[in-house]
């Protein structure tokens, strides 16, 4: 009877010890609003109230941890009678993390009110100059510090202390096979906290995206811990820190300005000023599988669609993943080759917005679609901050909709679009994101081709052209200019490597009744981050803010096509091509006709990418 008291006994421990974490990290949050109330009071009070409903999961992530370490003890310790050796270093592990918790969260606070950002693993070089950080406070300011924090850990520590002291364990040694038992049982306990750890069962882990609830960016700062926030920096402390730099930085902006200048001799492509805009950016549509751009026919949707459109056939990906997609098609920015900037929220708040900047002309009814996971890849936190009127992801579909493991599939996604045209105020602007022809390619559809990429390709097409006939019956589609173009490209059947065109080569295809320029092939090399200079041009709105992004139909730029790739970078401009190992520091991949320009200017924008990645 006593074993199963004493485990008993032990799970209110770990209980106890995770509602007074989150009591804790409660009372930090609501210090936080208060050092912070000029923002905060400015903030609706609704969002601050479900700031702490969606920082819960950060903070059950942390808890998450504690419990495990917790668990293990009793499973190792427990069963052989060392029960208050294990509730002890559960209580001493909980005092180290209460007192780092005391000694950083207000001063996080207090920084916070200046910078408007968390500490996150690059406020580590801080510490090389410990002289700086103190010069640049009053001496009541640390002594207030000091007293305050100091006085909170011993607080915090001694509570903690005390809660557990109340639990009285019974001495008593169990038999061998009830130690099994028990410490089976801790075990199997311990496991299933990698749920909070992870932030549920999803596929996507937690991450900071997951705080981005609203538009308001300091209710969402409120919601992220900070403590899991810098240990989830810290990951990418070594990737983010990358700087390149090739010449001076004179040099390299001039030979960037050379490459970006233009004439602004350009034409008019639409035949209205404010058409309704679709986005339609579909899940790795490479060139392996569009015959115009040299693959094979596995999207005669698409093909269909040429003599009524503006096609661009020298399109590059800005990069090989999603969320670097998503920022060059939202933002009109490139993305450094060893992370994306997607992972950064505090960085990507400081970008433009396309759906931003077409919100202050008119454009007020904004849709956003991704039959997933919108915390996969932090899209939730880019989302967020462009600020769409209405999100729809898996969680709006019926189970019977979804696959076996991304979401909902492409057909339920497109007649979900579709709908929701129909209830929308034009002028409209909507982003769709296809998921169906992501790994593992299955799609509900009898296979049409052999190779299971491709044949998700056919059937993401097959969707595409279904909801594009629906479209051409509606009041609404004379008006609407729909934009075709992939997030990234693919290796393909070939599997083909990062030094070859075709593993980035992507469509883009303007098309719909708003299109005034039909059967028309945009030839010159064009990257996705160009689609925001296009488009806002052609609407009549100032692109500036989006410093890497072309216009396309530019006539007195000939245009260039970048990329990278973890760890390097490519380059097209005219007949020259040229691919650089960053690891190596040498050409992979030279061809062409190269020019002066040419053996630099690769190396120029990345620079440029590169020290803007820094200012930010």
């Amino acid at each position: 009877m006593k074993k199963t008291v004493n485990s008993a006994k032990a799970l209110t421990h770990i209980l106890l010890t995770a509602i007074y974490f989150v009591a804790v990290f409660a009372f930090f949050r609501l210090l936080f609003i208060l050092i912070n109330f000029d923002r905060a009071s400015q903030t609706p009070l609704t969002d601050i109230a479900l700031s702490f409903a969606y920082g819960l999961q950060f903070d059950l992530s942390i808890i998450g941890y504690i419990s495990i370490v917790s668990c293990l003890l009793y499973a190792i310790l427990g069963p052989f009678g060392a029960w208050k050796a294990a509730r002890t270093a559960t209580d001493c592990l909980s005092a180290v993390i209460l007192i780092f918790t005391a000694l950083c969260l207000p001063a996080d606070a207090i920084v916070y009110s200046f910078w408007g950002i968390h500490f996150d693993a690059s406020a580590l070089d801080f510490l090389k100059t410990p002289e700086l950080i103190v010069a640049s406070v009053e001496v009541w300011q640390t002594v207030a510090y000091a007293i305050t924090t100091i006085a909170l850990a011993v607080g915090l520590t001694w509570l903690i202390f005390r809660i557990s002291a109340r639990i009285r364990f019974e001495k008593y040694r169990n038999k061998t096979l009830a130690k099994t038992v028990q410490s089976l049982g801790f075990v199997i306990i311990g496991a299933a906290m990698i749920i909070p750890v992870r932030g549920g069962t999803g596929i996507a882990p937690l991450n900071t995206g997951r705080a981005f609830f609203c538009e308001n960016i300091f209710a969402n700062h409120t919601a992220l811990n900070p403590l899991w926030n810098f240990a989830y920096s810290l990951k990418r402390l070594d990737t983010s820190k990358i700087a390149y730099r090739f010449m001076d930085d004179a040099k390299a902006e001039s030979i960037f300005d050379s490459l970006m200048a233009e004439s602004g001799d350009y034409p008019r492509v639409l035949n209205t000023e404010r058409p309704n805009i679709i986005v339609v950016m579909l899940e790795s549509f490479s060139a392996h599988g569009i015959e115009f751009l040299g693959g094979e026919n596995a999207t005669p949707t698409i093909k269909s669609l040429l003599p009524q459109s503006i096609s661009f056939d020298n399109m590059m990906a800005a990069s090989d993943r999603s969320g670097k997609g998503m920022v060059a098609l939202h933002c009109g920015h490139p993305v450094m080759p060893t992370f994306s900037i997607i992972q950064f929220p505090q960085k990507t708040q400081s970008l433009p917005f396309v759906a931003k900047e077409l919100r202050r002309h008119g454009y007020d009814d904004q849709l956003f679609i991704y039959a997933g996971d919108l915390n996969f890849n932090n899209f939730n936190s880019l989302v967020t901050m462009a600020g769409y009127n209405t999100v729809i992801t898996q969680d709006d579909f019926d189970n019977e909709q979804l696959g076996d493991k991304w979401g909902a599939h492409d057909q339920y996604a497109f007649d979900r679009l579709f709908e929701s045209i129909e209830k929308q105020k034009q002028p409209f602007f909507d982003f769709f994101f296809t998921l169906s022809s992501h790994e593992p390619f299955t799609v509900p559809m009898p296979k049409q081709l052999e190779d299971p990429y491709l044949n998700s390709m056919f059937y993401t097409d097959k969707c595409l052209g279904e909801f594009i006939a629906k479209a051409q019956q509606r009041p609404w589609w004379s008006k609407t200019l729909l934009i075709l173009i992939a997030d990234h490209g693919h290796p393909g059947p070939p599997k083909v490597g990062n030094d070859s065109k075709m593993r980035f080569k992507i469509p883009m295809i303007w098309t719909g009744g708003a299109v005034a320029v039909r059967d028309t092939v945009i030839s010159k090399p064009a990257t996705q981050t160009d689609l925001a200079n296009t488009l806002l041009t052609q609407l009549g709105i100032d692109a500036k803010a989006f410093k890497f992004s072309k216009n396309l139909f530019d006539r007195g730029n000939e245009g260039f096509s970048f990329y990278d790739f973890n760890d390097g970078f490519g380059f097209v401009h005219g007949d020259h091509f040229q691919v650089y190992d960053n690891t190596t520091s040498k050409f992979i991949r030279f061809e062409g006709d190269a020019t002066p320009l040419d053996s630099v200017a690769g190396k120029a924008i990345l620079q440029m990418i590169s020290n803007d990645n820094k200012k930010r």
